[in-house]
């Protein structure tokens, strides 16, 4: 059972035959079906039924000599059109299934992201031609969360907010110089990160890390493509899944200056959410690909 289903609303789902009843209802009439042949000779079907607010259930398989689509896997998703980044993206298929693991190294983030790629059958069509890896600059990247708590948001002055764009800009032309080989900007990025370490410890004597620190954005646990993360509230929608009558928050959420679209189910928020207001979260990341 996948374990994010709760987040778009899927909770009550539990047994096999409910997770059997949940794949035919997806491909007795999906809203998008999309067909992409294989060198050899076989095809990978990507089948799409959504339940409210862009989330649905994909199903990934491969279609036999009937026209039936026999079910390899599945997965929830929530959609977006906000791109989160055009940073370098690189893109590698699965071993164990047809599916694809991406990872964007986006500088704001500190870090490269790992993600599993949502437009399975797109992806796959690209890579027939060779071009998989020039074929997509951009990604939007979407969360599913396991569990939620608001915060209040952060005082931030309008000089304060200059400064930390006038730093971002800064440290995008070091992590570019770096990146060509610079030793010079290497070595002044490693002193940035130790003077900002620095002043944290110091500032963390007398204040809560909370009202230090706006966003973040880090690992969690043993999967590569699941984060812990820190962000504001830009948008909010309070969401029914059609299917089983539950609701879940569809939500815009700034971190660490890029824009993600998150879904929570209401039994695992924390708190009241609203615009402007900070939400600290675990979930799944999935980017889908843009030319």
């Amino acid at each position: 059972m996948h374990r994010f289903l709760r987040s778009i609303g899927f909770s009550s789902v539990r047994t096999k035959q409910q997770l059997n009843d949940l794949k035919s209802w997806v491909l007795a009439d999906p809203d998008r079906l999309s067909v992409v042949g294989l060198p050899d000779d076989g095809n990978v079907a990507m089948a799409e039924r959504e339940i409210a607010g862009h989330a649905g259930i994909a199903v990934v398989g491969e279609m036999d000599e009937r026209g039936e689509l026999q079910p390899e896997y599945y997965f929830p998703y929530i959609s977006t059109t906000h791109i989160s980044s055009d940073a370098r993206l690189t893109c590698e298929k699965q071993s164990q299934r047809n599916g694809f693991i991406g990872m964007c190294e986006d500088y704001r983030m500190g870090m490269a992201l790992i993600f599993t790629v949502r437009n399975v059958a797109e992806v796959f069509k690209l890579e027939q031609t060779g071009l998989l890896g020039d074929g997509y600059k951009k990604v939007c990247f979407s969360a599913l969360l396991e569990d939620a708590e608001v915060l209040l948001p952060l005082y931030q002055p309008e000089m304060a907010l200059k400064h930390v764009n006038d730093e971002d800009a800064r440290r995008q032309r070091l992590v570019d110089d770096a990146n060509n080989g610079s030793e010079r900007a290497m070595e002044e990025l490693a002193n940035r990160d130790v003077k900002i370490l620095e002043n944290m410890l110091s500032m963390l004597r007398k204040s809560d890390v909370y009202t230090l620190i706006e966003s973040f954005f880090m690992p969690h646990g043993m999967e590569s493509d699941q984060y812990y993360f820190l962000g504001r509230i830009a948008a909010l929608q309070h969401v029914r899944n059609e299917y089983t009558g539950e609701f879940f928050y569809r939500m815009l959420v700034e971190t660490n200056r890029m824009v993600l679209v998150a879904a929570v189910n209401d039994r695992d928020l924390l708190g009241v959410p609203e615009v402007g207001r900070r939400i600290r979260c675990r979930g799944w990341l999935l980017g889908e690909l843009k030319k």
